[in-house]
């Protein structure tokens, strides 16, 4: 469904020109898929009519930025995307336009071998990324931390990984660069403040929810070598979810090179682990394209069971020709305590409503760039992981 009273529109953008005629009569169907890193990149499908067979062809590696929204609200990025692949169909005749945001495929494939010797997380990065022409930005959380040891017998698309996964955080690739920023942490890359969304039973089309007791644990522990007595010493992180039904702990077999190090990893695999115990999947009632992976938002006027924090982990926006637009999502348990927060009223501006019909591109404030000048409305946005870029008109 689309926003009431609003018709869903888009723009395209090709290296600053706003291309966007080019496929206002053209375009039957925009999908962009928003994936809070593990190794998925965005993405975004574009299905051209093409009809008489007159439309140029798409070449490869050609680099666009994607925008949706409404007329009369304003369009906001979905990322920059580079063409992967082009596929030609006839009846009808169509062309299907394949875009991810991870540019340089192969290169973030491409098996490096390396070592790094402390250095911080920040610094192998950007090491590990000029070697491909990827720039790394890290959230100030974990920029600094020191890592004893790292053989990089792997690719720079795998070492993200894992460095994600030891920190507990989302990597976003997005036009040749990197950022690192804390999972559910509220934040972009640069520090900025992202609200939370607060979502009622008239902003869902339909909603499900599983309590999964079995990726319930009291603790997670790690281990490292202790360089004065060289014996193996393990460190703790607990559960922070209430009314546990366990004791059960969760040992993490490697070996770490230092007690922060290990610290880290417990930390980072427990929160993993209390947020597998709440899977959040559904539908908006109007297409948002305001809500993005990485959000972090609070049910509530539902039911126990349902009421409570979430952090959405996959985002996917659907534009077609017909003048539909719609947000589908999935994600996992969220932040301790956020939703209690939200019901004290303690901290109010950090929270963002909407009211029956509205998205909320609405509500949300103007968002003044890294320059300070403010944006016009059509390109307003909630900052993102990564510091967006707006065209310029």
């Amino acid at each position: 469904m689309s926003a009431k009273g609003f018709i869903p529109t888009f723009a395209i953008y090709k290296g600053g020109e706003n291309i966007t005629a080019r496929f206002q009569d053209r375009a039957v169907s925009i999908v962009v898929q928003l994936s809070s890193g593990r190794g998925d990149p965005d993405s975004c499908d574009i299905i051209l009519d093409d009809r008489d067979w007159l439309i140029a062809s798409p070449k490869k590696g050609d680099r666009i930025q994607v925008y949706l929204g409404y007329e009369g609200i304003g369009v906001t990025l979905m990322n920059n995307f580079e063409v992967n692949s082009v596929n030609y169909s006839f009846t009808p005749k169509a062309i299907t336009v394949r875009c991810t945001a991870a540019s340089s495929l192969n290169d973030l494939k491409s098996t490096v071998i390396a070592e790094y010797k402390d250095k911080t997380v920040e610094q192998i990065l950007a090491e590990a990324g000029s070697k491909i022409g990827f720039k790394a930005n890290v959230h100030k959380s974990i920029a600094d931390e020191k890592i004893p040891f790292l053989n990089q017998t792997m690719s720079f698309g795998q070492l993200i990984g894992k460095l994600e996964q030891h920190y507990d955080a989302v990597a976003k690739i997005n036009d040749g660069k990197v950022s690192l920023t804390p999972r559910s942490g509220g934040v972009s890359v640069s520090d900025i403040s992202v609200p939370t969304y607060v979502l009622r039973p008239y902003n869902f089309a339909d909603l499900n929810v599983m309590v999964d007791a079995a990726s319930e644990y009291a603790k997670t522990s790690a281990s490292y070598t202790d360089k004065e007595t060289n014996k193996r010493v393990w460190v703790d992180e607990k559960s922070m979810l209430k009314d546990l039904s366990t004791d059960a702990e969760h040992k993490i077999g490697t070996l770490y090179n230092s007690k922060d190090e290990a610290q880290k990893a417990a930390e980072s695999a427990q929160a993993q682990l209390d947020r597998a115990t709440g899977k959040i999947t559904g539908r908006l009632a109007e297409g948002d394209v305001w809500v993005r992976d990485g959000q972090r938002i609070v049910v509530t006027e539902c039911r126990d069971g349902i009421n409570g924090a979430y952090v959405l982990d996959l985002v996917v926006h659907s534009y077609t020709k017909g003048g539909a637009l719609t947000t589908s999502f999935s994600g996992t348990a969220g932040v301790n305590g956020l939703a209690e927060e939200y019901q004290e009223g303690s901290n109010s501006a950090q929270f963002l409503e909407t009211g029956p019909g509205q998205v909320f591109g609405q509500v949300i404030p103007i968002v003044p760039q890294q320059d300070g000048t403010k944006l016009d409305r059509p390109f307003t946005s909630v900052p993102s992981f990564f510091d967006q870029q707006f065209p310029v008109n």
